[in-house]
């Protein structure tokens, strides 16, 4: 039985994201991590990490300030602490910020906004971040200009925002062995639809570099990164894995002028 995006709970507003707490729970000891989280592990952080690491040197600090926009269980934002890194996540699921306040330092702040919805209230984060990073966030989201111009506030001068989306390569591959995404309006060229989570539909949106790059470029960023990871073999290893092979990211960087 399919799950509707406009479910109810206790009347509060319920995510898609809020249903699938488990799924993208990576606090989880690694055999027990659903792949669809743990491929976030494999290939998406290490490259993050990476880029984040050149940031540190180029700015010649060991500790960067940097925001994670839709954190979700909040691991990820664990391990930029762990490295010594000042770290701000923000998510609009409350149930997937619950478990990443019990299982996260308290030096770690966690937001709950949508920025969407309520833009004043992080008026206090402007031109305070070296960094942002967002891993598979703007997959969802519609109005994506709107919420990439309000984050691009939050960095200062010379900060680099890092995040994730599906190649649409992916994504039309994925089709035509039906996993996961359904219902696009084309096959070969797939815009939009849904991502089907074991019945919790999240409506997906599928956008080409190009879009970001104008996106970023009407900001006054220059683009640093287009990256395609492979899967590593170690991830195959440990985990069943029935999707598409081919890259299941793309990395995108851009720095703020």
């Amino acid at each position: 039985m399919e799950i509707s995006a406009q479910f109810a709970l206790n009347k509060k507003k319920t995510w898609e994201s809020d249903l699938l707490t488990d799924r993208f729970n990576t606090h989880k000891p690694m055999d027990e991590i659903h792949p669809d989280a743990a491929v976030n592990i494999y290939v998406g952080w290490p490259a993050l990490f990476e880029q984040i690491k050149y940031q540190s040197d180029f700015l010649g600090v060991k500790s960067c300030n940097i925001l994670d926009f839709g954190c979700g269980a909040g691991n990820f934002c664990k391990q930029l602490h762990i490295m010594g890194h000042k770290v701000t996540g923000i998510d609009h699921s409350e149930a997937l910020l619950e478990i990443a306040r019990a299982h996260s330092p308290k030096e770690i702040t966690f937001v709950n906004n949508s920025i969407l919805d309520d833009k004043n209230a992080l008026i206090h984060l402007e031109n305070r971040m070296d960094v942002i990073t967002s891993i598979h966030s703007f997959d969802w989201i519609e109005d994506t200009k709107s919420v990439v111009s309000t984050l691009s506030s939050f960095l200062k001068k010379d900060g680099i925002f890092l995040f994730t989306i599906f190649p649409k390569s992916h994504v039309r591959d994925s089709i035509k062995i039906n996993d996961l995404f359904e219902d696009f309006d084309s096959a070969e060229n797939p815009t939009k639809g849904f991502a089907n989570f074991d019945g919790v539909k999240v409506p997906t949106f599928i956008r080409e570099p190009s879009y970001y790059d104008e996106v970023f470029e009407g900001l006054g960023f220059e683009k640093l990164l287009e990256f395609y990871p492979p899967f590593p073999k170690s991830f195959f290893d440990r985990y069943k894995w029935h999707g598409s092979k081919k890259p299941e990211m793309l990395i995108l960087g851009y720095k703020k002028n």
